[in-house]
């Protein structure tokens, strides 16, 4: 009995042994699929060089807009045709100093500046969304007065953007630490605790449920516009709303990289530093997991002041300054595989009955639906319009508030009188310039 039970010990053993084994070749067989490298797009170089710019995925496309060159114009890559094209609108400012952000069908700008004259940049007052398939602006809610501010960064986590850093007055001093929420759903501005580190000309990043702000300076310190560079990367975990740091800091401090999420690790590619030449080449990782920095290969061309767009197996960049300070340039490269991924955006619109009965003196909730297509709808205003509109009253507050695709929602509306067959109309502003209108009749 012993001996059976000592050979089920040695079988059991082996077969742990095989499993963990097996697992780590599989763990191996993925890493090994990573090809460190940088692979120069042989593009149709039909778009603007630029640099303070945002540079986004957007479906099945590539946005880039804002910068110190034709801030106002949105170039559009076309990765399917390697092709570039412009778009007809522009943007309603020149924003610079930015992380734009794609999410539920817009492309989002939170945290810019929006004059463009060097070195005091005035912050812009209100966010704004870029709806693609209609080539729209819309103008968002405003930004509090206290909390305005360019060069931050700015990520999406449940729901929720998160402003981190930025610079209330540009080049010239101005740098903070500050935190904030706000929720598009809900239309909510919520001021969160101050990260560790003051810090301007950086992007953030989020992996897990963590948020990493990383690299950066203070420009207009005591250093002067280019410095000091802050290379101590600051850690906020969103389950337990508490900020940390890194125990190991960045290794080469710089301003303005591109940061990406690649392979569960924050690469951070290019940027400035303090001293007069060239931009850097240097391409960097925080692998969460050991808790260490690795160099990875450097990038072809050496740039700061633009994005990077993780897509499909690879990390793209482009645009960007080829040195510290001023500069521009074209040369979009890809990191690991040129194998990008998106779906083509359609744009949804609102279904809602035409005529609307109200009890007379009592309230009712209108049922709408966003339907027809991938992208969310930003409700820009509801009205009460027509000869009776003073007998009613839109108790729901869906002003500047973001629905989501293939979603309802309810508009209560109340009547104000006893009388009956007085009439009015709803007006619904969505998405830039459509519209939905709903008759309204008291019975």
């Amino acid at each position: 009995m012993q001996n059976q039970l000592n050979r089920l010990k040695i079988y059991s053993f082996s077969f742990l042994l095989v499993l963990l084994f097996s697992c780590k070749s599989d763990s191996q067989t993925l890493d090994s699929q990573i090809k460190d490298r940088w692979i120069d797009k042989d593009e149709d170089e039909n778009y603007t060089a630029r640099h303070e710019c945002s540079f986004v995925q957007a479906g099945d496309k590539f946005i880039m807009f804002g910068g110190r060159e034709s801030a106002q114009k949105l170039d559009i890559y076309d990765f399917k045709n390697n092709s570039w094209t412009s778009a007809k609108s522009k943007a309603p400012k020149e924003f610079n100093h930015f992380q734009a952000t794609f999410y539920k069908g817009f492309v989002w700008v939170i945290g810019a500046f929006k004059t463009n004259k060097f070195p005091r940049e005035i912050p812009e007052d209100n966010i704004w969304l870029y709806h693609p398939p209609s080539d729209t602006w819309i103008k968002g809610p405003e930004i509090p007065e206290d909390r305005r501010r360019g060069g931050a960064g700015l990520v999406v986590y449940k729901d929720k953007f998160y402003l981190i850093g930025g610079n209330t007055i540009g080049h010239d001093g101005g740098y903070v630490n500050w935190f904030d929420e706000y929720d598009p759903i809900n239309n909510t501005w919520t001021v969160l605790k101050d990260a560790s580190q003051a810090r301007d000309h950086f992007s953030a990043a989020v992996i897990g449920n963590k948020l990493y702000a990383v690299a950066g300076r203070h420009s207009g310190g005591e250093g002067g516009v280019f410095a000091p560079l802050v290379s101590i990367v600051d850690v906020y975990d969103f389950d337990t709303k508490k900020w940390s740091t890194l125990k190991r800091d960045l290794p080469t401090p710089r301003a303005a990289p591109g940061v990406a999420v690649f392979n569960n690790e924050l690469l951070v590619m290019g940027g400035e530093g303090e001293k007069h030449g060239p931009a850097y080449k240097v391409v960097e990782a925080y692998n969460p997991e050991t808790g260490k920095w690795s160099k990875k290969a450097s990038m072809h061309y050496a740039r700061h002041g633009t994005q990077a767009i993780l897509s499909g197996a690879g990390v793209y960049i482009a645009a960007g300054s080829p040195t510290r300070g001023g500069g521009r340039q074209l040369n979009m490269e890809v990191y690991n595989e040129d194998k990008p991924s998106g779906t083509a955006l359609t744009a949804s619109h609102l279904k809602a009955p035409e005529k609307v009965e109200i009890i007379k003196g009592t309230s009712t909730s209108i049922n709408i639906t966003n339907e027809g297509g991938n992208t969310g709808t930003f409700i820009t205003s509801l009205k009460l319009l027509g000869t009776g509109n003073d007998a009613f009253k839109i108790a729901s507050d869906l002003n500047l508030t973001l629905v989501d695709a293939n979603s309802d929602f309810n508009i209560k509306v109340k009547h104000l009188s006893k009388a009956s067959g007085e009439t009015a109309s709803l007006e619904i502003t969505y998405n830039g310039n459509a519209k939905k209108v709903i008759e309204l009749i008291s019975k």
